[in-house]
């Protein structure tokens, strides 16, 4: 993916992408702070998550890609750190908040939630990292050109991790002896459907938000809330039922609207 030099969308159309704080008006900083903060938080909180199965995966692939996924995830969380650095005493204020926290503190329910099976991880990023990626192909030539240029290697991290899970729910469901190995059924992968499929769609944030109005309009990233979610919910839902699972309905278990 080509990275271009000016932006793209939004309010700024075709302006020279912006490289450094001092260039940001305020609104344009304080939205992209918000942003940022927000991503570093998942990519830490997902590293606690992940860290107790690094050597518990059922094959030597399993561990070797868990040990992967978070390394990659923590790479992705000290790039967010630097960046949320650059914007001076404020962010460098937000990343030793974020640095000192540990589940149950983390600002996204979702990473409160510890893995409580095999299961339970794969489903994870099946559900939770195909999130993460519709979110950061969001930001694909981003207006701000270090987070675009960052993307460039972010994306397919996270589109590796998404494919992982969804590779070794399906694995579960069709496949005995991995089933066998896992200690897992079908009826298990459903039950972790149902746990992180609601938690995925609040990840997106509220329908009406100004906030995410903002980020598109500044061009920061190319979609909002909602839509991100109905593109994500076209995506999950067709693999979800391609696995001969039930999609949940989308309002059971939600808290963000």
């Amino acid at each position: 993916m080509s990275v271009s030099r000016t932006v793209e969308w939004g309010v700024l159309l075709g302006m020279r992408k912006v490289e450094t704080v001092e260039q940001m008006p305020e609104e344009y900083r304080q939205t992209l702070l918000k942003l940022l903060y927000a991503l570093a938080s998942t990519e830490f909180a997902s590293v606690e998550q992940h860290h107790p199965w690094i050597n518990r995966g059922p094959t030597p692939e399993d561990r070797y890609i868990q040990a992967q996924v978070a390394a990659d995830e923590a790479h992705q969380g000290f790039i967010d750190c630097r960046l949320l650095r650059s914007f001076g005493p404020e962010g460098a204020a937000m990343v030793d908040d974020l640095l000192g926290r540990q589940m149950g503190r983390h600002p996204i329910d979702a990473f409160n939630v510890p893995f409580e099976t095999w299961v339970d991880c794969v489903t994870f990023c099946f559900t939770m990292d195909l999130v993460a990626w519709y979110h950061l192909r969001a930001m694909e030539n981003s207006s701000f050109a270090p987070w675009a240029r960052e993307m460039t290697s972010m994306v397919h991290e996270e589109k590796f991790h998404a494919a992982f899970g969804a590779r070794r729910a399906r694995d579960i469901v069709t496949d005995p002896e991995y089933a066998r190995l896992c200690g897992a059924t079908v009826a298990d992968v459903q039950r972790a459907v149902d746990k992180w499929y609601p938690r995925a769609l609040d990840t997106f944030g509220r329908s009406q938000s100004r906030f995410s109005d903002l980020a598109v309009g500044y061009g920061i990233r190319r979609w909002g809330n909602e839509e991100l979610r109905q593109m994500y919910r076209k995506d999950v839902d067709e693999q979800i039922r391609g696995l001969g699972l039930t999609v949940p309905p989308e309002d059971r278990d939600r808290k963000i609207l």
